[in-house]
């Protein structure tokens, strides 16, 4: 009888220690990958913002008429984009922390399509129909006069 319940035990402890070793492995991966694809999304973003507020100087000072057409995939939780003061890019992104604004500032003015009152209003520009997540596609041009740069979504 002692022998039985002596492998008992030694089965239930090899059991225990098997837990002890994968349950903090299992926890270790799952915070790691959760943290990578948050550091993936704010990387994704970073180069969006970035190549849209640096197309927009390069078409700025490229002179009046100049466009070119931007294609990128927007990551998802992205809410809102809008354009300050015609020289702040923000986008308002939803974390695993909360809502963060991402800002890029431009050293040229830019700005959404004004003729539809719903996207420019009071010194701010909605640029909420391109924060869809998925393939999105922009026109940066240079208009009135070479004053200021336009950034719309093309239809497809």
């Amino acid at each position: 009888m002692p022998k039985n319940a002596q492998s008992a035990l030694e089965y239930l402890m090899i059991i225990g220690l098997t837990f002890g070793i994968i349950i903090p492995t299992v926890y270790l991966f799952y915070s790691y990958s959760r943290e990578s694809n948050i550091q993936l999304v704010d990387s994704q973003i970073n180069s969006i913002g970035s190549n849209i507020v640096n197309t927009a100087e390069s078409v700025y000072y490229s002179g009046e008429h100049s466009k070119t057409i931007m294609e990128f995939n927007m990551p998802e939780n992205v809410n809102h984009i809008s354009i300050i003061s015609e020289r702040e890019l923000v986008f308002d992104v939803t974390t695993e922390f909360g809502n963060t604004d991402i800002v890029f500032f431009s050293d040229v003015n830019i700005t959404a399509d004004r003729t539809i009152p719903i996207y420019c209003a009071i010194g701010v520009c909605d640029l909420s129909h391109i924060a869809s997540q998925g393939h999105q596609k922009i026109r940066v041009e240079s208009i009135s006069e070479g004053a200021e740069v336009l950034i719309e979504k093309v239809s497809e």
